[in-house]
């Protein structure tokens, strides 16, 4: 709960009147606010979840399409380096 809707909820609590339904609007917003914590959290944890029963999966595919790209990178600097040899 925010600084300012504490010290409200206070303040209304601490008054002579009846604040029943204003202190419980403050407490149903700040349930919201924590809900909505909670979700997002949980969608983040879901996620790390996903990549770690995947990450053999993904490491190995990933691996093999890095190693492809340095066979091409190779290939290629070689083709540029025996090219740039025959103006001598």
């Amino acid at each position: 709960m925010s600084i300012e809707n504490l010290r409200r909820y206070i303040q209304l609590f601490d008054a002579q009147e009846d604040n029943a339904k204003e202190q419980k609007a403050l407490l149903q917003e700040q349930l919201g606010v924590m809900e909505e914590k909670r979700d997002d959290l949980q969608a983040a944890i879901d996620h790390l979840n996903y990549k770690l029963n995947h990450f053999y999966d993904h490491m190995e595919s990933t691996e093999e399409e890095l190693r492809a790209l340095e066979r091409e990178h190779a290939d290629k600097v070689a083709k540029q380096d025996d090219g740039s040899n025959r103006n001598f």
